[in-house]
């Protein structure tokens, strides 16, 4: 019985059956420079970590592309769906941390609560209200449910709302928000389509097996 146990264990293990609680997450985005491009952004989100998926499509391109943070290696993994040119190797691409830009010229970030609510898709988000010396944010921040998003700041360096929550180690997801420049017009806009909990593994975190490193490749 105990030899049965050990290998029940090292299968569950090997196969990421133990999962953690998170959330999936989908919003349709909006950028103003191309409002044109139609883009959706899938967050998988567990307490620790988390993947985006983003399928963009603008009447010339049609894509679905993943970003990985990597703490192990401070690095973004990010490879696409699709077949690879010329039917060969699938890669994925590491980005260090280091090489990765956005928001150079956002300063004097201030961060308020406002103390009001309401619920998307049934979960329960406080607003919350972002001001830098370019923009103003508005963004409804989850409740109760609270990993370290936060966290992943450096790897999503254009996001003015990780931005706002790693300036006040805030936990929690934003589920919608307005970006507005000083002039009140409209920069950018997530908005809430889905959300449901998940079960999420190791494997989720993960680039695909038939994805081999472009490190070499791009050297």
């Amino acid at each position: 019985m105990k030899k049965i146990f050990s290998i029940l264990f090292a299968v569950a293990v090997s196969t990421g059956l133990f999962a953690s609680q998170g959330m999936v997450i989908t919003q349709t985005y909006i950028d103003a420079s191309n409002s044109q491009a139609k883009i959706t952004v899938t967050w998988y989100i567990s307490q620790t970590q988390c993947k985006l998926e983003m399928a963009y499509a603008d009447g010339k391109v049609n894509s679905t592309t993943y970003f990985i943070p990597d703490a192990a290696s401070a690095s973004l993994l990010t490879y696409s769906d699709g077949a690879a040119p010329g039917a060969g190797q699938k890669n994925y691409f590491t980005i260090p941390v280091q090489n990765i830009k956005g928001n150079a010229d956002v300063s004097r970030v201030n961060v308020t609560h406002t103390g009001e609510t309401k619920t998307l898709g049934g979960i329960l988000c406080e607003k919350v209200i972002i001001k830098t010396n370019r923009s103003t944010t508005e963004m409804w921040l989850t409740k109760d449910f609270k990993p370290d998003f936060y966290k992943f700041s450096p790897y999503f360096q254009s996001s003015i709302e990780l931005l706002g929550l790693n300036q006040d180690g805030l936990q929690g997801v934003p589920l919608e928000s307005v970006t507005k420049d000083n002039g009140g017009v409209v920069i950018s806009s997530y908005t809430f389509v889905s959300a449901r909990n998940a079960e999420l593994s190791t494997g989720d975190f993960t680039v695909p097996a038939e994805f081999k490193s472009a490190e070499g490749i791009t050297k």
